[in-house]
């Protein structure tokens, strides 16, 4: 990441999508995941997610949406919405209620 905890579009690889979580405030939180094997992974869970996100980072965005560069939301803010600021338990959250969109 260029701008050291922002993401921008040079950050993506090729083949990823955003796996989008909105939470009741109205903020959307997201990670980078390979689409074919999100699917897969709802239907498999024996998958490991390590196969199914490009990573374990989690983003947010100030005005939602695709507005780049994302910001890493405060562990306060992962708290608020998904009581746990752990990421491999907010990513496995994400993965498993979030909305996939291409980029």
């Amino acid at each position: 990441m260029k701008n050291g905890n922002n993401l921008t579009a040079s950050d993506f690889r090729d083949g990823t999508c955003k796996i989008i979580f909105k939470g009741e405030s109205g903020e959307e939180f997201y990670v980078i995941g390979i689409p074919d094997m999100v699917s897969k992974w709802k239907n498999d869970k024996t998958i490991p997610l390590v196969d199914v996100v490009q990573s374990f980072d989690i983003f947010t965005s100030p005005a939602g949406g695709n507005i780049l560069p994302a910001d890493r939301p405060s562990n306060g803010q992962l708290e608020n919405t998904f009581n746990t600021s752990n990421s491999d338990d907010v990513v496995r959250y994400i993965v498993e209620n979030g909305t996939t969109k291409n980029f």
